[in-house]
């Protein structure tokens, strides 16, 4: 089964229902019985343009509706899309097309289309297609930053996502499985957010997602009665802040789901004492799917607990030599699902070192307790979890070092008052530097959760004696040379 024929039935269930919502957008919502029309129009000018079933196809697209229109009207013609996070392809990956809204800004030596909303006008019929393909085609190529820091790509089928999304009706706790309004700010291109999507699209709910200014959505949430939320613990602080400056705002969510990085224990007791009552974080990867989940309240109690293991899946914490430790004793962790991905796409080095034996080793050290309960201490190299993605502080800082006058660049990242990780650089320059000019030359070459939220410059970095960096050492250093407010 194509993935993208449960959402055309329910398009033909309720037609006059709210599909997707990006609150102040272009689009501002669409209803099923629109999306389908849109889904038919995409899969039929895809075709004409010389897109064939098969190809890999790369989207990088603005506008999250229009977004979303494509990746579905791509699968259903047969494609295999990629959504693309900046304008650069994916090392490993070459897509035979990318479509995009923005042609002068990608970097591409194959073929670029550009695309608008003329895309999506036509009489909806269906297109014709080619026969049938098999459940094991593959339909979705999902990015993430996994344990190695840098852009991995994870290759999904339509069996492989059924099940999944299947998943979902008890993995995400038993209030999301009854939930038809969903608040996602996690974005159609991460994982979790593409996943959101086609759970309560596939089921016939509304999926809300982030539009131009965050004070629409705070308008719609009360509006449309949205009753859950996924979010990342960055993002929850943000909203957290308005909410609590706020007091006559109500709020009206009935569950919030946080996941992406280590929720702390202010934020969590904050945001159930402001927010809701019903916070659950979530803890799993592209790679695995979910792996675990619990209730915030249960978890704040033990210091780096993430939830309770999922039925069918295995969590060990081994020693260096491969042996299974008991409860309650650190080690590496290994993950096995009945979802897990295989490997990733083009880099089968990177494959190698982390789909062994049948196990997904995650690079997180950690435990579990007697009850189940998965506990994370730590990470077993250098890359840092930012609101819930993975940075590589290598990557940051060799973009830093080529700002006029950097010398050298070390990146870590520092909680706030909230138990939030932000990122900070401190920087050895041959001379003074504007802070807002080195920001924005960092702004034009990475990603947001990449960009350093504070620039200290000192005289040297810390090093040991064979001239590797001290990075236990960095945040010792920057609270030295930062003053007290």
């Amino acid at each position: 089964m194509n993935i993208v024929e449960p959402i055309l039935f329910q398009s033909k269930l309720s037609p006059f229902t709210a599909a997707i919502c990006v609150p102040g957008s272009k689009f501002g919502s669409v209803r099923y019985g629109m999306l389908e029309a849109f889904i038919h129009n995409v899969a039929r000018t895809a075709l004409k343009s010389g897109i064939v079933p098969g190809n890999i196809v790369a989207t990088y697209i603005n506008d999250t509706i229009l977004h979303t229109a494509f990746v579905l009207g791509l699968m259903h013609a047969g494609a295999t899309t990629l959504s693309l996070r900046g304008p650069k392809p994916v090392a490993g990956i070459t897509p035979d097309v990318i479509l995009t809204d923005v042609p002068g800004n990608v970097v591409n030596s194959g073929t670029v289309l550009a695309v608008d909303q003329s895309w999506l006008e036509g009489d909806g019929a269906a297109a014709p297609v080619a026969p049938q393909g098999s459940d094991d085609d593959i339909c979705r190529i999902i990015l993430t930053s996994g344990s190695t820091g840098l852009p991995k790509g994870i290759a999904f089928s339509h069996r492989m996502l059924a099940a999944r999304i299947a998943h979902y009706t008890y993995s995400k706790g038993p209030r999301f499985a009854h939930c038809s309004r969903l608040y996602c700010d996690l974005g159609i291109a991460t994982s979790p957010g593409f996943r959101y999507a086609m759970a309560l699209l596939s089921r016939g709910g509304t999926i809300f997602f982030l539009g131009p200014d965050p004070a629409d959505i705070l308008q719609a949430i009360d509006l449309h009665k949205i009753q859950g939320m996924a979010t990342s613990p960055y993002s929850l602080g943000e909203y957290l802040k308005f909410f609590e400056a706020d007091e006559a705002f109500e709020v009206t969510f009935d569950h919030i789901i946080c996941q992406g990085a280590m929720l702390s224990r202010q934020l969590s007791q904050r945001a159930r004492a402001r927010l809701c009552q019903n916070l659950y974080c979530s803890y799993g990867s592209t790679e695995t799917t979910t792996v675990a989940l619990g209730p915030a309240s249960v978890l704040e109690r033990v210091p780096g607990a993430v939830g309770y293991v999922q039925p069918g899946v295995v969590v060990e914490a081994i020693d260096g030599s491969g042996n299974v430790l008991p409860p309650h004793r650190d080690g590496a962790l290994r993950i096995r699902t009945g979802h897990m991905a295989k490997g990733y796409v083009g880099d089968p080095e990177t494959t190698r070192a982390f789909f062994r034996d049948g196990y997904f080793y995650s690079g997180d050290i950690g435990h579990l307790t007697a009850e189940g309960l998965l506990v994370i201490t730590g990470r077993e190299k250098t890359a840092l979890n930012v609101g819930g993605d993975t940075v590589s502080p290598e990557l940051v800082e060799d973009i830093i070092s080529t700002f006029t006058n950097v010398e050298e660049a070390a990146v870590f990242a520092l909680n706030d008052e909230l138990g939030i990780a932000r990122l900070f650089a401190l920087i050895v320059a041959k001379s003074p530097i504007e802070e807002s000019g080195l920001l924005q030359h960092c702004a034009q070459r990475l990603p947001p959760s990449c960009i350093p939220t504070r620039i200290i410059p000192v005289d040297a970095l810390p090093r040991g004696a064979q001239g590797k960096l001290e990075r236990q050492r960095l945040p010792e250093i920057a609270a030295a040379m930062v003053k007290p407010a």
